[in-house]
């Protein structure tokens, strides 16, 4: 408020040698009005108290993705006030900000970093990158040991998909998922792609079955990717490729919302050919029905869908087992996961990995939930052997599935076949009439002898679980105990095995054997024990915040006495060190090579921006498969002659981290006094802001010396001019003369010397014909006539003198190489404005005329006018 207002309020104590102060001047009056109230303390810096432990909090808070207005609602509630946090809405803002940035920097370096604090706590955490070209970062894939061990118990069928804008850099996100035996997704592995070719998911296969060991799965349902279709068989030769149909059907709703508009009935027939479980005769000739009963042959929707059942209608793979999975949607959901609760768009390379790695945990937690949960007992619906069979065998979502389809099938009759007796023909009792293939009756094979149970609908072979015919047949015969053979282990309580290596993410002891939650647990505990008592009372508040405190001394001598003996340490290897380089200056030891800095991942830069499907980009950077301009890097701070950092924030104009802000930046005081020297000589133009950014870009390229030392900067206005982001009409423009060269120009010899006495009056503008201030402007001046004409006499004389060819172009104005073009010739300028000038005046003497005119008319007819007013009246 002092430096604002220039109070003059003031005190001045005198420290005495007993300890104690006195005041030796005093002034209080203050020239401005005081705080309303103490809440109002917190916006003065000399009130501001930020604690390191609030930092923390807020970080902490931040990257978990907590909205701002939940961190100050925590904040508040904490501290008992908004006054009381020490800071406001604006600090936390900043503060959140400087956190960004920190992070911003080597985003890369500290991904790995992170991967390789994951593969310190378990070896088998596996992780694999790419690099392009130009050593930036293209593909990386990772993948945690609990996710390579679930794999190996539920990596028969997966799904793969890619979402977008996850991350800063836009990567996509591919993420392999499979379902455990809770019926749970759960992530196998996770990839980040520098693009979306046939290359970078080969590279993300082979990663990833280098990952598994080489065990390839069963089955693997993308979406209607061209690029990934030709990779997955050159890499999964065995695995069967399948097409989401989700996808095949919103690829075509637009041409099937039409035809649903002229065939009501046409949507619930499709959805009933699709969902029923037909064999892959009766699917084709359903559909031939379909086709014939509303004349679609030649719609082209129709053709496609039918050219490419073969990928995506589950009549042709019933005896390929899918694990209840028909589409991408367990990946669709996960993605939803990830980008709801735990990455953003904005997330920096390693804060994103961590999120990721945050969202396994999560999955892994709710797994534990649903295997604690289906240790229970459950009560079966029936008395039947088999029900209690899978009840004990099965878990809990699994039973659940079981019990809904054994309550559907009591809606189906069953009949002994004539050839056989093995054999038994299930159809539902309440069978559409309307549809032959809907009244098809299901034969189901039943040897109890052999134990062999087996539908014609092939929904076990293809999910692993009965279907309605046969749980109806197994009621039938009052059956007491399913083959063994019939119950899969994925499905089971004891899915879950225990693979050759350690499947857990995080070490859970210390050195010493102590658990570490263990510790924190106990510590938490007895702290909230004296936090609750403490509060009852001030007596009691004393006690404990006394205990608190010498904790924390206790706690800091010991840090400090561990610090000690770790720079007594150091200064013991640097003796030896120094006494080993003088035994190698000596030439006792010339054999030991120099420390050198063992970082592999110390030079990779960031990725480039990625190009996604959908996005609008060009031709060439599609076929390319990336961006051809790279994400703008953070430069490196300055450093001082300590080696620290100047500061943390970018300058907006010199676009460096020096310690200053773009209103004192050095580059803009001098491109202001470039800009003045240039509107001095050529006068304010519309493009003057097309010269502020070629003259700051020109000051961005070069360094500014310290003493501001202007001489040293390469002023050519030739190269001002050259500047990408500008029009195309700017690129070959360069200006005649320079700026000594123009001043001497305006400053013509010639002007009288009236001029010069009546410019001493002043004025509130200058002139830019006489560059004087006389209250008119150009068009007004007296003597611009002959200013102009002394000009255009000047340049020509010296464009006769011989003068450094400056360009190889010549200009078709005044026939000289001078490094501009007839745009920017000055001689071509002069002339415009001299006859902008005379056409001026011969307008305005025309105007003049006009207006007399005009009022002449007017002087001639008021008498009429105000005949005909009054005769109104």
């Amino acid at each position: 408020m002092t430096k604002r207002t220039g109070c003059k309020a003031f005190m001045r104590l005198k420290e005495r040698s007993d300890g104690t102060c006195i005041v030796k001047d005093i002034t209080l009056q203050h020239n401005h009005t005081l705080l309303l109230s103490p809440s109002m303390l917190v916006f003065m810096h000399s009130h501001k108290r930020v604690d390191p432990t609030l930092k923390g909090l807020v970080k902490d808070l931040q990257f978990s993705n907590i909205k701002h207005v939940n961190i100050m609602g925590l904040l508040t509630r904490l501290h008992g006030g908004r006054d009381k946090i020490g800071c406001h809405n604006r600090d936390i803002l900043n503060m959140k900000a400087e956190n960004t940035r920190k992070e911003s920097i080597n985003e890369v370096q500290n991904m790995f970093k992170f991967f390789e604090d994951m593969k310190k706590e378990n070896e088998n955490f596996f992780y694999e990158y790419k690099v392009d070209d130009e050593n930036r970062l293209e593909n990386v894939f990772w993948s945690n040991a609990s996710s390579r061990a679930a794999y190996a118990d539920f990596g028969d069928c997966i799904t793969f998909d890619t979402t977008y804008k996850s991350n800063k850099h836009h990567l996509p996100l591919a993420v392999f998922v499979g379902v455990n035996n809770h019926l749970q997704s759960t992530i196998f592995g996770v990839a980040l792609m520098g693009n979306e070719s046939e290359e970078s998911f080969k590279w993300v296969f082979s990663r990833f079955l280098e990952c598994m060991g080489g065990k390839q799965p069963i089955c693997i349902l993308t979406d209607q990717c061209p690029a990934m279709t030709k990779a997955i068989p050159k890499i999964f030769p065995r695995t069967l490729h399948k097409f989401c149909r989700w996808h095949i059907m919103n690829k075509h709703k637009d041409p099937l919302k039409k035809l649903y508009k002229l065939f009501p009935d046409l949507k619930d027939l499709l959805t009933a050919i699709l969902n029923h479980p037909l064999m892959p005769s009766e699917f084709e000739d359903v559909w031939k029905a379909l086709i014939e009963k509303y004349n679609l042959h030649d719609i082209n929707v129709m053709i496609n869908l039918w050219a490419e059942r073969k990928l995506w209608i589950s009549a042709y793979w019933k005896e390929v087992f899918c694990a209840r999975m028909t589409s991408t949607q367990r990946s669709e959901s996960m993605n939803f996961v990830l980008k709801r609760g735990f990455v953003t768009e904005r997330d920096n390379l390693h804060i994103f990995v961590k999120q990721v790695n945050n969202c396994i945990q999560a999955r892994h937690e709710a797994e534990n939930a649903e295997t604690n949960a289906s240790t229970g007992t459950r009560k079966t619906v029936t008395r039947y052997g088999f029900e209690a069979q899978v009840m004990d065998k099965y878990t809990r979502a699994v039973y659940s599935v079981f019990r809904e389809r054994q309550y559907h099938s009591t809606a189906f009759r069953i009949k002994t076949s004539q050839d056989n007796p093995n054999n038994y023909l299930v159809h539902h009792y309440n069978q559409s009439k309307e549809f032959a293939w809907s009244r098809h009756e299901f034969r189901v094979l039943a040897d109890e002898v052999e134990g062999r149970y087996e539908c014609e609908c092939k929904l076990w072979e293809h999910t692993g679980l009965f279907c309605h015919h046969v749980i109806a047949v197994f009621e039938h015969l009052r059956l007491d105990e399913i083959p063994n053979k019939y119950i899969l282990q994925r499905y089971t309580k004891d899915a879950v095995t225990n693979p050759d290596f350690n499947r857990r993410d995080y070490r859970r002891t210390t050195d010493d054997g102590t658990s570490i939650e263990y510790r924190r647990t106990i510590l938490y505990s007895e702290a909230v024990k004296i936090i609750n008592k403490g509060c009852s009372s001030e007596a009691k508040f004393q006690i404990a915040l006394s205990a608190f405190r010498d904790a924390n001394t206790r706690l800091d001598n010991e840090e400090a006495e561990l610090e000690n003996n770790e720079d007594a340490e150091m200064e013991n290897n640097e003796q030896s060190s120094n006494q080993e380089n003088t035994t190698r200056e000596t030439g006792e030891q010339n054999d030991i090579p120099p420390a050198e800095n063992n970082d592999p991942h110390a030079d990779i830069q960031p990725p480039l921006l990625a190009i996604t499907k959908g996005s609008k980009t060009t031709d060439a950077a599609r076929k390319n498969g990336k961006c051809k301009q790279p994400v703008p890097a953070r430069p490196e701070p300055e450093l001082d002659e300590y080696g620290r950092p100047k500061g943390t924030r970018i300058c907006g104009t010199c676009n460096k981290i020096d310690g200053h802000n773009s209103r004192t930046c050095k580059a803009r005081q001098l491109a202001k006094k470039l800009l003045e020297t240039h509107e001095k000589v050529y006068g304010p133009t519309a493009s003057s802001g097309n010269i502020k950014v070629r003259i700051r870009n020109l000051l961005a390229r070069q360094h500014i010396p310290e003493n501001d030392d202007e001489e040293k900067l390469d002023t050519d206005e030739g190269e001002c001019f050259e500047d990408e982001t500008d029009d195309e009409e700017y690129e070959q423009g360069d200006e005649d003369e320079d700026i000594t060269e123009q001043e001497e120009t305006q400053n013509t010899p010639d002007v009288d010397d009236k001029l010069e006495n009546l410019n001493k009056k002043g004025g509130k503008r200058k002139c830019s014909a006489c560059n004087l201030r006389l209250g008119h402007y150009a068009s007004t001046c007296p003597n611009k006539e002959k200013i102009l004409q002394q000009q255009i006499l000047e340049r020509q004389t010296s464009d006769n003198a011989i003068v450094k060819p400056q360009g190889v172009k010549v200009c078709s104005s005044c026939n000289k190489i001078r490094g501009h073009n007839s745009r920017t010739c000055a001689r071509r300028q002069l002339e415009e404005q001299l006859l902008h000038l005379q056409s001026t005046e011969k307008d305005s003497n025309t105007m003049e005329d006009r207006s007399k005119e005009k009022n002449r008319k007017k002087t001639q007819t008021t008498p009429a006018v105000l005949r005909r007013s009054t005769r109104k009246r």
